[in-house]
């Protein structure tokens, strides 16, 4: 009989109570601590409170750590747990840059320790069962794909406005797009354009991209803290269109026929999959498996696919036009 699972919560904001809260959804799990920067407390439920991270680090009863403090903070954060040896889950996007995922990915193998990005789109039920149809060629060849995702943020919400606070538009909701299309499609870009509105400290307020993949595949992708965008996926194919509208927690899949000449009156098929609770615990859950079966990495979210994606975000904002 395996023992509770024990989890250390790094961070004790927004993100780290949501990921909290999934892992109710869970058997066989306890949170041992949580640490938090802030000296005012959490609203997260655990056994014990740390003021310092290392300390936290350092707790013999903790199995696993997740990272919920603000992007550029995650390096430092992941870099001290994997020399404590603790197994990393570090919210998305796991770092700022390419490179310090490269220094992760040294540290991680060195120190023998598992480190995933918790980028949790990729295990909820109707990805999972996307993924497994285009793999098998069932929903055809993925040709286009157009993602946008976008709410006016309101202006008291400082961190997404401020570059030292790793704000923005890509950083903080368009991984989501970029990381999804890399997997779904199974390749790098062979070429990116990017366009994006700064304010005066140069955080992006809307980018846009358009990738361009092999075999005439293009994806398109929008995203904005200025404006609401149509907040969804498209995925055309040469056997349908698929349509997932709040695509990042997507529980529809809109299925349409293949038309001709521009044909409006195509057969639709609807498919619903249920997300129990948050949706957050089904990332928690193939994380805790990977643990006990001591691999370094994640099948489903590899460290080496984190990089790609951190290479392609960094492409993204340093050739990208200023409107």
């Amino acid at each position: 009989m395996k023992k509770p699972f024990t989890w250390g919560i790094i961070g004790g904001g927004f993100i780290s109570h949501q990921f909290a809260e999934g892992l109710k959804n869970l058997s066989d799990v306890r949170i041992g601590a949580v640490a938090s920067a802030s000296h005012t407390g959490s609203p997260i439920s655990a056994e014990r409170y740390y003021n310092d991270y290392e300390q936290l680090a350092e707790d013999e009863e903790i199995d696993a750590i997740y990272i919920g403090t603000i992007h550029p903070r995650h390096f430092e954060n992941i870099c001290l747990c994997l020399q404590k040896k603790k197994p990393v889950l570090c919210e998305k996007p796991i770092v700022m840059h390419a490179s310090q995922m490269e220094c992760l990915l040294e540290l991680s193998e060195k120190s023998g320790t598992l480190l995933m990005e918790a980028m949790w789109s990729r295990f909820l039920p109707l990805y999972v069962y996307l993924k497994e149809k285009i793999k098998k060629g069932e929903f055809g060849k993925i040709e286009h794909m157009k993602i946008s995702f976008g709410e006016k943020a309101e202006p008291s919400k400082k961190r997404l406005f401020s570059a030292d606070l790793g704000g923005g538009a890509l950083m903080d909701i368009g991984v989501y797009g970029i990381n999804l299309a890399k997997w779904l499609l199974e390749e790098d870009p062979k070429k990116i354009q990017s366009w994006a509105r700064v304010n005066e400290e140069g955080v992006d307020l809307t980018t846009f991209c358009s990738m361009h993949f092999s075999d005439l595949c293009d994806v398109e992708m929008t995203v904005s803290i200025e404006k609401k965008l149509e907040n969804s996926m498209w995925i055309m194919t040469d056997k349908g269109e698929y349509y997932i509208p709040y695509f990042w927690r997507p529980d529809t899949l809109f299925r349409f026929s293949p038309g001709q000449n521009f044909d409006m009156n195509r057969p639709c098929q609807k498919n619903v999959f249920e997300i129990k609770g948050n949706g957050y615990q089904y990332e928690a859950a193939a994380f805790q498996e990977t643990v006990y079966k001591g691999e370094l990495d994640n099948s489903t979210m590899p460290r080496k696919e984190s990089l790609k994606v951190m290479k392609i975000l960094d492409e993204i904002r340093e050739n990208a036009i200023h409107l």
